[in-house]
């Protein structure tokens, strides 16, 4: 079946990387299916050309209408952020069971179904060596248990159809909210360095990872397969934010953000967000995640689906900074 007669589901279609993958299916000829919760803000897929089904992981009698008569599947729907530790396992693991249980019952015939995880699940690198995917899983946060619970329920149906699951570090990008402090940062004239500047860290560009999953879903593959996907190159936090400020164009001081600094801001963070009852910006495992060494292998991605990163963090700073100021986010 070629991609024009082929049609993908991709849940949590209305993030920042479920927008994307829209848009990138579209572009190489797919139906697409936004599957998207009713609440769901639209805004993101306001100009794109897509079919709606509504659905959420966590009310299991959406997901039958959801899934059935599709060709593909991309699961990328999934919380970063949660008030509880059990909100994030009711929605990326107990959620993600649900879905490929209705996989399972209502589209047993699904062409493959991916998985969207994060090297959250996997743990950070240790001692400056990249992690494989072999490398045993030791998650140091609530959130990264969460997705290695939710890789885990997918993968537990890959005897019943094609299922892959997709390891990507930071996504950055058009539209990313996550690393937008730092560009702000920059922007304002401060260069923030964190904790050790020689740690090493790999991101990918969110295009660069919708070219990954493309492939992912397109090329041949083994069921069960976990892989990697990020920019081929490591950088440490101190590359990292020069080269941010070359994207900004802007030079400003150099602000070191010792790891107890931080720690501290955490546990105020969390503190006043607890008494407030909202979600807090920066917890302690946030700054346990933000401090660590995160390097790995982009060999099998390479091997299995051909891919390699093709947007270098230069680059891909300079188009997200110019998308930021285009549209208004840096004041």
């Amino acid at each position: 079946m070629s991609p024009s007669n082929s049609n993908i589901l991709i849940t949590g279609a209305n993030g920042f990387l479920g927008s994307r993958l829209c848009r990138k299916f579209k572009s190489e000829g797919f139906h697409v299916i936004a599957g998207v919760r009713k609440s769901a803000d639209l805004s993101l897929l306001k100009d794109l050309d897509v079919e709606y089904r509504f659905g959420d992981v966590t009310q299991s009698e959406t997901l039958p209408a959801m899934v059935k008569d599709v060709d593909y599947i991309i699961h990328s729907a999934g919380l970063v952020k949660a008030k509880s530790k059990q909100t994030f396992f009711d929605v990326n693991e107990t959620g993600t069971a649900s879905l490929f249980e209705a996989i399972a019952k209502h589209n047993p015939t699904v062409k493959k179904v991916v998985y969207i995880s994060s090297t959250a699940a996997s743990g950070p690198s240790r001692d400056g060596h990249p992690l494989s995917e072999s490398d045993p899983p030791h998650p140091i946060t609530t959130y990264g248990r969460s997705k290695l619970a939710g890789e885990n329920a997918a993968l537990s149906y890959a005897g019943k159809f094609n299922v892959v699951s997709i390891r990507p570090p930071g996504i950055y990008g058009p539209g990313d909210k996550e690393v937008f402090p730092f560009f702000e940062a920059v922007y304002k004239g401060v260069r923030p360095y964190l904790g050790n500047t020689n740690r090493r860290l790999q991101l990918i560009q969110v295009d660069d990872l919708c070219q990954a999953i493309f492939l992912a879903i397109t090329k041949n593959s083994n069921s069960g397969l976990v892989c990697f996907a990020a920019e081929s190159q490591s950088y440490t936090m101190k590359e990292l934010i020069n080269l941010l400020s070359l994207s900004c164009g802007k030079k400003g001081f150099s602000l070191y953000i010792p790891s107890f600094v931080l720690y501290m801001a955490a546990y105020v963070s969390q503190t006043i967000f607890s008494i407030i009852g909202a979600t807090p910006m920066l917890t302690k495992e946030k700054a346990d995640e933000l401090l660590a060494w995160w390097e790995v292998s982009t060999k099998k991605a390479e091997q299995v689906f051909g891919f390699r990163s093709a947007i270098p963090f230069a680059q891909g700073a300079k188009l997200t900074y110019d998308w930021y100021l285009k549209e208004g986010w840096l004041k």
